[in-house]
């Protein structure tokens, strides 16, 4: 019998590691009738004698279909019998860490090390429940262990778990420098590639990412995931015709590849082709079937598009397949909001809030349907909430102080003044122009106006477009005409 260990992609190679044929086979004969013998002293807690070899049978049975209960009570009680027999003791480690009681199991196999040696099945075993208690350190010596007693074949699946302990230490150089010398032992083995991604995307070096999958698929042409990752990588720096051109050849690879699909259609929205992105959200839609996820983004692209009804439907149809998908309710809310519906935007803005309270962009939301209802204070409310948990948000700030200083202007002033950080955001300048100069302090707001053309000449070319009745005074025109 092959290792069990209790590492998640070595388990999952023992359990699987039956086709159809092999299990019947090894489930025929003698080892069945074991099975029922078993099942009827278990039921009845007597257990009476079995050959090693058959009770050994029995309980790697018992593992391969997840009765580790049962594993438990046979390895106990076959030790019982067989006391030079320190693989019992294993299996009852493994099966105590299995149903979660990991610190017995974790003491029981600490003395089996002690008295055992280099037992990779007892190593492997610490390892993994070690991590399984969140004890990266530990779990990370015992897989290095592990390591130095595995047969090369199974090298790259101990490396990827060795990596994930790396990964959750929050270390992911040293995890990428693992998964590295996985790739020499396993270059074929896609699992690292997704792996090698995470971990570039975490410390968001995106060029050395490009690089490292541009080098495996000169060695791996046709890994679709590695191409799939690399297109996700220049997507992050933005470089979208290259993004593309990456998505296109994993797709040549796997037509079947939805998420590729996906990110495709993202990378067009990304552009504001909204109907090209429509087109690849169709395509996941006939590979997958239905998607909660897809259906919000196609909403989000007929929305763009002013499609507002068939925007709404698909929102709709999004929140029926996941009522808790948040980013579906707000698209909701937002149509509505758009289509005239304000006490209905309102209940489906809120409902996301409720889902997603700590999510700003929403209550930044729910102020901006209650602006445009004309109800001002709850605006100004649902504003200073968004600000709460956020205060550096250009565009939040920008639509709390227009707000306010439709209603105060001097309050305006004040607010925006008196706290360095939101003085020196951008936006709140731009806001500022309006309400110095809507309490005539046309100096302050000439002053501030060009301040603000020497740190953001992009929102200062906006201020017609927010405040069009500065278009009226000399001063703005000329500024902003010598700027174009």
């Amino acid at each position: 019998m092959l290792i069990l260990g209790t590492s998640p992609t070595l388990f999952r190679k023992f359990a699987n590691m039956f086709d159809d044929e092999e299990e019947d086979e090894y489930m025929g004969g003698e080892v069945k009738e074991d099975l029922s013998s078993f099942n009827a002293m278990y039921k009845s807690n007597e257990y009476k004698y079995f050959d090693s070899d058959r009770i050994e049978a029995i309980i790697d049975h018992l593992f391969m279909t997840n009765q580790f209960r049962k594993a438990k009570w046979a390895a106990e009680n076959a030790y019982e019998h067989f006391p030079y027999n320190k693989l019992f003791l294993v299996r009852k480690a493994q099966a105590l860490s299995l149903i979660g009681e990991l610190k017995e199991g974790i003491k029981l196999l600490l003395q089996l090390e002690k008295t055992e040696g280099k037992s990779l099945d007892i190593l492997l075993s610490l390892a993994s429940s070690f991590s399984q208690l969140r004890d990266s350190e530990s779990a990370i010596k015992y897989y290095k262990k592990c390591l130095e007693l595995v047969e090369e074949d199974d090298k790259g699946e101990l490396y990827v778990d060795l990596a994930i302990e790396y990964e959750n230490n929050n270390d992911y150089k040293s995890a990428i420098d693992i998964l590295n010398q996985a790739l020499l032992s396993d270059p074929a083995n896609e699992s690292l590639v997704f792996e090698m991604a995470y971990c570039y995307d975490q410390m968001q070096e995106y060029d050395k990412a490009i690089k490292c999958f541009v080098d495996y698929i000169d060695e791996q042409p046709y890994s679709f995931t590695a191409w799939y990752n690399l297109a996700n990588a220049y997507a992050k720096i933005r470089d979208f015709d290259n993004a593309i051109w990456a998505y296109e050849y994993c797709i040549l690879i796997n037509e079947d590849f939805a998420p590729a699909y996906f990110n495709l259609g993202n990378t067009f929205v990304e552009q504001n082709e909204f109907i090209k992105a429509l087109e690849f959200y169709k395509k996941c839609i006939e590979i997958d079937g239905e998607d909660a996820m897809v259906f919000c983004s196609m909403g989000e692209c007929l929305e763009e598009l002013g499609h507002l009804e068939e925007a709404y439907e698909f929102y709709r149809k999004s929140t029926d397949l996941i009522p808790q998908l948040a980013d579906a309710w707000i698209g909701r809310g937002i149509v509505n909001d758009l289509l005239g519906n304000t006490a209905q935007a309102k209940s489906e803005i809120k409902n996301a809030i409720r889902l997603e309270p700590t999510n700003y962009t929403y209550q930044h939301s729910l102020a901006n349907v209650f602006e445009n209802n004309n109800e001002i204070e709850e605006a100004l409310t649902w504003y200073r909430k968004a600000l709460e948990m956020n205060r550096l948000d250009g565009d939040l700030l920008l639509d709390y102080f227009k707000c306010l200083a439709s209603k105060d202007p001097v309050m305006a002033i004040y607010e925006g003044t008196t706290d360095e950080t939101v003085w020196n955001i951008a936006e709140t300048k731009l806001v500022m122009v309006y309400a110095f100069w809507k309490v005539n302090r046309r100096t302050d707001a000439e002053l501030t106006f060009e301040e603000l053309l020497i740190r953001d000449n992009n929102v200062a070319s906006q201020l017609f477009m927010h405040f069009p009745t500065l278009k009226n005074y000399p001063f703005f025109a000329e500024r902003l005409e010598n700027l174009d």
